[in-house]
């Protein structure tokens, strides 16, 4: 059975479809799973106000199926991020589609980007204003000694008159 080059791109291709239509169900499955994480506590929350049950067994079961959730997001990025690992090998030309970080969404990387902008910059004001009061304190320092400094000149020429 001998394949041509066109065979290759039609299962290249497929294969391509499928990698994309998997990276799509991973990212639903992601948001369901944030959801539930959200909503869980509340169910949970409201069934033991609502029973007269121990408030123990509600708090058991919560925290056990927090860790089943998070277990659960971290096995489907884990899985999308090696299939995306995976599309790069194949073709290292696609760069944009095929980003292992990719399930996280590009608006959340650039939120992140544009909150540490934003921690950099009043890290610069703090650091100036620290400046300014190091400054500030300098020079009130500088007037207060030499104010110190004269009062004591003229504490010693008072006690000179005393004396003599």
């Amino acid at each position: 059975m001998e394949f041509d080059e066109k065979k290759y791109q039609e299962i290249y291709k497929k294969y391509r479809k499928y990698e994309q239509d998997a990276h799509e169900r991973n990212q639903k499955r992601i948001r369901v799973g944030l959801k539930v994480n959200i909503f869980l506590p509340m169910v949970f929350l409201i069934v033991s106000f609502i029973t007269e049950s121990s408030k123990l067994f509600f708090l058991i079961l919560w925290i056990v199926s927090l860790f089943g959730i998070a277990f659960y997001l971290i096995y489907v990025e884990y899985m999308d991020y090696k299939m995306q690992a995976r599309i790069q090998e194949f073709d290292p030309d696609i760069t944009d589609e095929a980003d292992p970080n990719s399930l996280i969404g590009t608006r959340i990387v650039e939120s992140g980007d544009q909150a540490a902008d934003k921690i950099d910059a009043i890290d610069t004001q703090i650091e100036e204003k620290k400046q300014e009061v190091a400054e500030l304190i300098g020079t009130k320092m500088d007037s207060l000694k030499q104010a110190a400094q004269e009062k004591l000149a003229e504490r010693k020429k008072e006690e000179g008159k005393d004396n003599a």
